[in-house]
């Protein structure tokens, strides 16, 4: 890393530092309270929903019917507004309370169920998450509900790595907030450079940051294993 931009990385270390404690509320969690791994992967916090708020999109359903586990499943709400529930198939449940979507399985279920009908239903929406891939310490996903200035979204990814190319930086939008740009392309070094890191394209929750390799690194890489192979094949020959 060139001097100039390890003093200025080293001035935004506070920034990171004291922007961390409150940007913590807006990830989700509290300072005290590590995130859950289970198997290997990454547990995020969600919001349950009462029973008078409305299903949307992308919403968690855990439906389970009283003597029944076959019809039990969890489901996301697609973009078509619809669940897939065992044997029933597509049932719409976007824009319905918990109570009025129990009542419409309630009468699907009834084509295959006599009697009375008992359907548990918990509904809950997943909070977004901030992705980081790439040249990263830490590839994968983190919760967060706010906007974040992007230095503080690649600390949360362990940092940058020795092989990051750090002039092209990639954030993919997935929100629709009216201007915004679906690509933005950053330029991490000259930022940091010029010690205008607050002046950085602020990244929003449910967006994806690309942190790319140094094609110099991946060449470099490359011809080493290119020149092993062939001093491999050379002693090999010579045998």
């Amino acid at each position: 890393m060139p001097p100039s931009l390890k003093a200025s990385f080293v001035a935004f270390v506070i920034l990171i530092a004291v922007s961390t404690l409150s940007s913590c509320a807006a990830y989700g969690v509290s300072t005290d309270t590590p995130l859950t791994y289970a198997g290997g992967t990454q547990i995020y916090p969600s919001t349950v929903l009462s029973d008078t708020s409305l299903i949307a999109i992308g919403d968690s359903v855990t439906m389970s019917v009283w003597g029944y586990p076959e019809f039990s499943t969890r489901s996301i709400v697609k973009a078509t507004g619809s669940i897939t529930a065992p044997l029933l198939g597509e049932v719409f449940a976007a824009g319905l309370t918990k109570n009025e979507f129990a009542k419409a399985l309630r009468e699907r279920l009834a084509e295959y169920i006599p009697g009375e009908i008992k359907v548990s239903l918990e509904v809950a929406n997943p909070v977004p998450r901030i992705t980081v891939l790439g040249a990263v310490s830490r590839q994968g996903s983190f919760p967060a509900t706010a906007d974040l200035l992007l230095l503080e979204v690649i600390s949360n990814a362990g940092g940058w790595t020795p092989d990051s190319d750090l002039r092209y930086v990639k954030i993919t939008r997935q929100s629709t907030r009216e201007g915004d740009r679906r690509f933005i392309e950053v330029d991490l070094n000259m930022y940091l450079e010029a010690g205008n890191a607050r002046a950085l394209p602020l990244v929003h929750p449910g967006d994806v940051v690309i942190i790319p390799r140094s094609e110099n690194f991946v060449r470099g890489v490359g011809e080493y294993f290119r020149d092993a192979l062939l001093l491999i094949t050379i002693f090999g020959l010579l045998k």
